[in-house]
């Protein structure tokens, strides 16, 4: 698409919506989803592992992509 061309929003009624409602509902209730404290904890975990490993990456970010350290640290 180019930038002449205008996109369409996506319109829907408040039947529509209140199924969409339920089903994120439901969904929640199965559990699939976690707590706000259970994410957190999981991406605090992230940030550990990752300063762990960071010198690791790093590298990887030097040899694969020939990335430098500082441009490795800011970008990535």
């Amino acid at each position: 698409m180019d930038t002449a061309e205008v996109v369409q929003k996506v319109v829907f009624d408040s039947g529509e919506a209140a199924a969409m409602v339920e089903e994120l509902r439901a969904s929640y209730r199965s559990g699939k989803t976690m707590s706000y404290e259970w994410r957190v904890s999981q991406l605090q975990k992230l940030e550990k592992v990752t300063e762990f490993h960071e010198q690791e990456i790093v590298e990887a970010l030097r040899s694969d992509l020939s990335k430098p350290e500082f441009e490795a640290f800011v970008q990535e």
